[in-house]
């Protein structure tokens, strides 16, 4: 028998180690939260087609386990033949039935609040949309009435470790763990990430402690970027990454940024812009940057890590940063310094959003800066050191 767990759609559903997979053992497995999006129809009347929808799920799943059972007892044609069959059967599931009881989940969910299909369904979408702090209140309220909802447990760790909170998704990961329901593409991913933040977030918070106490010119510089979703205030690190930062109020001060777009958004991880060929000649977005290289400051002692709303400067490879960043939509711990990590692999931090992580949480590629300005800086020239530029 393969043991593999069938797709998204399962996950999703809570009934993770109820049905295995006979998909082809080369097929890799689908992310939580990874089915492909269906138009947001209203239903004229939900309830009705919700009900509908959960007889096709439950006659998906009771097809798959029988087809597993004789997976497990078939011959090599016949399990070639099982594979093909549940692949076809994943793949309308996916396209079709779960998508839908996805764009439906949130309107029966407030008909219904004791509907714990629709609940999970809604932390899907939510955890898919960078909606953090709503992510952990449903799903707090699903785990009041049931402790070991697996989806939910998994859901709300992620949540909880995106808002900072990292001793409540520590808790709440380690008993999913110790349950065996924690989903290691999900929860799993953040549990120890989530250990190591706790000292992490006592270390940053007594910086920005210092930070927001200092006054006269000992003032961090501000630059608010005004962007098609709203504006986002950042704070610039310069005590640790002065060139860095002097490069980019150096841009911000010329207009650089004005126009350019958002050409690349993962959601829960980051919204990268900065280039602008996203403006002028948007085939070779991702490409372009100032006609410089600035060096990197991610590898002395002081360097910040990266936390949600973390401003970051994107490169491809060491030293060849130049105008393009990016914004977090949470803590990213494979981007921070580390004695292990091989050159190139990490990113200087230069800012931390004071406003507007909404925003960059709502970012969408394509996404415009309006503009960007610099509300605040010290009295002195913000001149970088550059070199030749490697792109």
């Amino acid at each position: 028998m393969l043991v593999r767990y069938c797709m998204s759609a399962i996950l999703a559903l809570g009934v993770v180690g109820s049905v295995h997979s006979i998909c082809a053992e080369d097929a890799a497995p689908a992310a939580p939260g990874t089915a492909p999006a269906a138009a947001p129809v209203v239903a004229a009347d939900p309830k009705a087609e919700w009900d509908g929808l959960v007889k096709d799920m439950e006659t998906f799943k009771e097809t798959m386990t029988a087809m597993n059972l004789r997976y497990s007892k078939g011959t090599a044609a016949e399990k070639t033949k099982l594979v093909k069959e549940a692949n076809e059967l994943v793949r309308t599931f996916e396209t079709k039935t779960h998508p839908r009881m996805r764009v439906l989940a949130p309107q029966v969910y407030k008909l219904d609040p004791e509907n714990s299909v629709a609940a999970q369904l809604m932390l899907e979408s939510l955890h898919d949309k960078n909606q953090f702090a709503e992510l952990i209140k449903v799903s707090d309220s699903v785990l009041k009435k049931e402790p070991k909802a697996q989806l939910a447990a998994n859901f709300n760790g992620a949540g909880k470790f995106a808002e900072h909170d990292f001793e409540g998704a520590v808790k709440v990961l380690q008993a999913a763990e110790a349950d065996g329901i924690l989903i290691p593409a999900l929860g799993g991913r953040f549990l120890t990430e989530a250990e190591q933040y706790i000292e992490f977030w006592k270390t940053e918070q007594a910086i920005r402690a210092k930070e927001d106490a200092a006054t006269g010119d000992e003032q961090l510089p501000i630059v608010k970027l005004s962007t098609t979703k709203g504006d986002i205030e950042i704070l610039m690190l310069e005590n640790e990454a002065p060139n860095t930062v002097a490069n980019f109020i150096s841009l911000v001060e010329k207009k650089f940024y004005d126009g350019i777009k958002f050409h690349r958004v993962i959601p829960v991880f980051m919204a990268q812009g900065g280039d602008p060929n996203s403006r002028d000649n948007p085939a070779l977005a991702g490409q372009g940057g100032p006609g410089y290289s600035i060096a990197c400051e991610c590898y002395q002692e002081n360097a910040r890590r990266h936390f949600a709303g973390s401003l970051s400067m994107a490169h491809a490879g060491k030293d060849s940063g130049g105008s393009q960043f990016f914004l977090t939509h949470l803590p990213t711990s494979n981007l921070n310094p580390a004695p292990d990590k091989l050159e190139g692999a990490v990113h200087t931090v230069f800012g931390r959003t004071i406003k507007g992580l909404d925003v960059i949480r709502a970012l969408e590629v394509d996404d415009v800066i309006k503009s960007a300005v610099v509300v605040r800086k010290r009295n002195h020239e913000y001149t970088p050191k550059t070199l030749p530029d490697k792109k």
